[in-house]
């Protein structure tokens, strides 16, 4: 009964950080890989200790709470153990992707990793998710993000407009089918400077592409 009686933490993010002393860090075994090993897991809670605070998000990572003035040689710690450390936060460019079946397929990592390389970390209006699966299958649920990638044989479909959350929230459409691999990074380029150009202050980018998705400048 404890996993549905005890939902109050001892320590959140927002308590520990009451004075500004706490840093939160997105921590994972890397953009495609989901398996920790031991010795990860026994980094983690070594570079928490008793007075940080660690919690499992929806994005595939674990978030540590430190002290802002351990970052530094936390990340390294972190990064010498074999973990991915996300150090961009805020109204980015934030990329995700399918375990590309645990290995079985693999034939879109190599653009998924020059996707990565290009677009994570852009500045946007609000953080926008991009969320690359490696088959038709599509198990990552790529039309409940922001931008959803679903890789076909050499071309990728583009899904926009997800509304992800909140008693509205519905997938994304298809906006375009079989956009080709050598061609996927300046396409999706071009959606993040449109992005950029036309939003509104703070525009969520499926309000943005509800609202504009009949401009003329979507004919890509």
């Amino acid at each position: 009964m404890n996993a549905f009686c005890k939902n109050i933490p001892d320590k959140t993010f927002e308590k520990l950080n009451h004075n500004g002393e706490f840093t939160r860090l997105a921590v994972s075994p890397g953009i495609i890989n989901k398996h920790y090993t031991p010795a990860q897991f026994q980094t983690i809670a070594k570079v928490v200790g008793e007075t940080g605070a660690i919690k499992y998000s929806a994005s595939y990572s674990i978030l540590v709470s430190i002290p802002t003035v351990d970052v530094a040689a936390t990340t390294k710690e972190l990064q010498d153990a074999g973990l991915y450390v996300a150090t961009k936060q805020g109204p980015i460019v934030a990329m995700k992707a399918c375990d590309f079946c645990d290995g079985d397929k693999m034939e879109a990592a190599p653009i998924t990793q020059q996707l990565y390389h290009s677009l994570e970390g852009i500045a946007v209006p609000t953080r926008l998710r991009l969320n690359v699966n490696g088959c038709a299958s599509a198990c990552y649920n790529p039309v409940y993000d922001d931008i959803g990638l679903v890789y076909q044989k050499d071309s990728f479909d583009v899904y926009l407009g997800a509304v992800p959350m909140g008693a509205n929230a519905q997938a994304g459409t298809l906006f375009a089918k079989r956009v080709a691999v050598d061609r996927i990074e300046s396409f999706l380029h071009e959606i993040i400077s449109l992005y950029n150009e036309h939003a509104r202050p703070n525009e969520p980018f499926y309000k943005f592409y509800r609202r504009t998705n009949s401009a003329d400048y979507w004919k890509m």
